[in-house]
């Protein structure tokens, strides 16, 4: 084992402390996220740091680690002693011993805040009638009944050392007659900064987080308008109606004593680790950036698709979000706040369920039979008679037991029914067409709020399907959701919930199992089933009647879409992730390189990028046997022309109704949406498959005569812009 460490301090990755002010600060704290590949900082190691070459202290509160037991994720926190203005500072973060206890460096207390002044208050006004909450009281609760400790429902200490610790606390809107809001709930994120001299405080940032997330208490909309404060810091909201199952957040620093300051982190390193793909090097243009929304306004929906089932293109849909990859390939700072603006967006969306008998995000494990879109099925159950056998008495008493309140007609929502479940809110969440929710932004952050968020989106990602399809609380993907794009984004946001989130989170080893029993029944269904779809097929993709046949066709680029998920989990280590990304690889594969060996015949892979091709004969009930014969059912206009010869870009153009072009693929290739761009995630996932031709299939494509390009390309719309790690750039 000491073999299995480094001799020397070895440097990881060099960020910057950027001023964002003129002027000069003192004692300016620094707390972010840092994601580290396997292996940097071994087990019983820590990270050191230098401040522009100079050593500085470094608080490292580890949140999640490897399997090796190296270090994966951390909330690290630094107070740079100068900063000048406008100033950009390299922090060099490298691997060194861990040090020595030497009881000297105490955390900060919350006895040592509560020695200050400091308080936070909300006041919310609902109907001329004020409830309030304070920060201050609960955390002299909290203090006197010792209830502060990681994942305490009461008070979660999430950071503790000697530049900061940090408590989330929470507590109900209260009137002055005592009586409660029953559905509103405050969370204060309340972190303390040492001042420099041991034993006192300096700076305190909160986080005021305003919840309507109780999944089981009947749904409410409130109306109000909140006046937050933090001793002279202040906010005023607009005027609110906060639909069941939202929340939003807002960050004050107690009497505007705020750094200026931003910690740009270094996308390579981050790229590297695998915690994300790997992407073109692109520069979004200046125009661009300075267009970009810095914030929005609570419970708005921002830049999000407001209805995220329409059809089309959107800017959530990707592997990242359009706001996400902007910033992993460009953090520049309007490109970082445009991340948060619009992660912070998806709290005004039906989606934050949490269990008020745990006070986390609700399990499956716990309600195994709780479900937003079979909920009619479910309401059925739980209305029948609890008579006849013994197993259909439980089933009726456990449909019942996590059966979720559905809305009411009021003055708010009109549209209730008891024969269907809605929340009225007219911001609706996709499972098809979800954004990778919170997922960088709490990487490169550290906030408690964004590590909720992603929390909550996988949690909604359990709760949402079919309890039977899912096998109840093993978490089954793929039975559940009938789209292959909602296959693949399910299962990326559940592997990045179950990767990142802190190990002792308690649902981690409940959405890791999830990730787990569903890449182990994918595997058996096909990558392990000598009688599966030889061309990488699955059973659920063919969904589209085309050609006179009954749903005869699938769209390849939703197939696409899975083997990029596949390979990603992979990329994270997931066991069975390599082996389904292998099998699935296989069809994106095949469209490019199948015309190689079948040079007029075979499936030419200027069609490789078609919006639906054409699997199954007329019937829908038997697969085509090959490449080429789903290529003669779909396209018999170019069938017999050799691939990319002057006579097929002819018979493209008449296909097309448009002039060609040798090498152009189909599906609006100048277009950072289009389809050829969507193939591209796939591919470069397939090109580091353990597949023939793996490379060679990526070769083609790059080879390909028309790219993304200008205001349409990559440069400002990186979504697509995925590159195969075992391919050179």
């Amino acid at each position: 084992m000491l073999g299995a460490v480094p001799a020397r301090a070895a440097t990881m990755v060099t960020d910057n402390v950027i001023s964002t002010i003129a002027q000069a600060q003192t004692n300016v704290p620094v707390t972010f996220g840092q994601v580290f590949k396997a292996g940097d900082i071994p087990r019983g190691w820590t990270v050191t740091a230098t401040l522009k070459g100079q050593p500085i202290a470094l608080q490292v509160d580890s949140k999640a680690t490897h399997p090796d037991g190296s270090l994966r994720h951390a909330v690290l926190t630094v107070m740079a002693p100068t900063l000048p203005g406008n100033a950009t500072l390299p922090l060099t973060l490298s691997t060194g011993p861990s040090p020595a206890v030497t009881g000297l460096d105490h955390p900060i207390s919350l006895s040592q805040l509560l020695a200050t002044s400091y308080d936070t208050s909300v006041s919310l006004n609902i109907g001329g009638r004020k409830y309030t909450a304070n920060a201050r009281a609960l955390l002299q609760t909290a203090k006197d009944t010792n209830a502060c400790k990681p994942w305490g429902t009461q008070c979660n200490q999430w950071l503790s050392g000697p530049q900061t610790s940090e408590w989330i606390i929470n507590g109900p809107v209260t009137a002055a007659d005592g009586t409660t809001n029953p559905n509103l709930r405050i969370y204060f994120a309340v972190r303390a900064y040492a001042n420099g001299s041991h034993g006192t405080v300096r700076q305190v940032q909160t986080d005021v987080i305003v919840e309507n997330t109780w999944a089981y208490m009947p749904q409410a909309q409130p109306q109000y308008t909140a006046t937050l404060t933090s001793g002279s810091a202040g906010y005023t909201s607009p005027a609110l109606t906060q639909y069941a199952y939202t929340r939003w957040h807002q960050v004050l620093w107690w009497n505007h004593v705020q750094p200026q300051v931003y910690l740009q982190q270094d996308i390579d390193y981050i790229q590297a680790s695998k915690a994300v793909s790997r992407y073109m090097p692109l520069t979004p243009d200046e125009k661009f950036l300075a267009s970009l929304r810095q914030a929005c306004a609570p419970l708005d929906h921002c830049d999000q698709t407001q209805k995220m089932h329409m059809a089309g293109a959107q800017a959530a849909i990707g592997p990242l979000p359009r706001w996400t990859s902007v910033y992993i390939v460009d953090p520049d700072l309007r490109a970082y706040n445009w991340m948060l603006a619009n992660t912070d967006a998806l709290g005004a969306y039906g989606i934050h369920y949490r269990d008020q008998t745990t006070g986390w995000p609700l399990s499956i494990q716990k309600h195994p039979n709780v479900t937003t879109a079979a909920w009619t099925y479910a309401s059925g159950v739980a209305k029948q008679s609890l008579t006849g056998s013994s197993a259909h008495q439980e089933k009726v008493a456990a449909y019942r037991r996590d059966l979720l309140p559905t809305c009411v007609n009021n003055t708010v929502v009109t549209n209730c029914t008891s024969t269907a479940y809605a929340t009225g809110n007219p911001n609706l969440w996709d499972n098809a067409h979800q954004p990778a929710q919170s997922y960088v932004p709490y990487m490169v952050t550290g906030s408690y709020y964004y590590m909720s968020e992603l929390a909550f989106a996988a949690s909604l990602n359990e709760l949402w399907s079919n309890p039977e399809y899912r096998n109840y609380e093993k978490g089954l993907i793929d039975r559940s959701h009938s789209q292959v794009r909602g296959k693949a984004w399910t299962l990326r946001q559940m592997a990045e919930a179950a990767w990142l989130l802190p190990d002792d989170y308690p649902l981690k080893a409940e959405f890791k199992a999830d990730v787990e029993n569903s890449l182990a029944d994918w595997n058996q269904q096909y990558t392990h089933n000598p009688n599966a779809n030889p061309l990488g097929l699955l059973d659920s993709g063919h969904s589209y009647s085309v050609l006179g046949g009954t749903r005869n066709a699938m769209a390849p680029w939703m197939h696409n879409f899975f083997t990029w998920s596949a390979g990603h989990a992979a990329e994270l280590g997931f066991t069975g992730a390599a082996e389904l990304r292998d099998w699935l690889a296989k069809f994106e594969i095949g469209l490019m390189t199948d015309w190689q060996a079948h040079p007029t015949q075979g499936y030419c892979w200027l069609e490789a990028s078609a919006y639906t091709l054409v699997v199954t004969e007329p019937t829908g009930k038997t697969y085509l046997p090959s490449y080429s014969a789903i290529y003669a059912a779909t396209f018999p206009s170019l069938v017999g022309l050799a691939c990319n010869s002057p006579a097929m870009v002819t018979a493209m153009g008449t296909l097309e109704k448009t002039p060609w072009q040798a090498g152009k693929m189909h599906g609006y290739p100048q277009s950072a949406t289009g389809y050829p761009a969507n193939l591209q995630v796939g591919l470069a996932a397939a090109a580091d498959s353990a597949v023939p031709n793996a490379h060679e299939a990526w070769n083609i494509f790059e080879s390909r005569s028309a790219k993304p390009s200008g205001t349409t390309g990559y440069n400002n719309y990186p979504n697509f812009a995925v590159l195969p790690r075992s391919v050179p750039q």
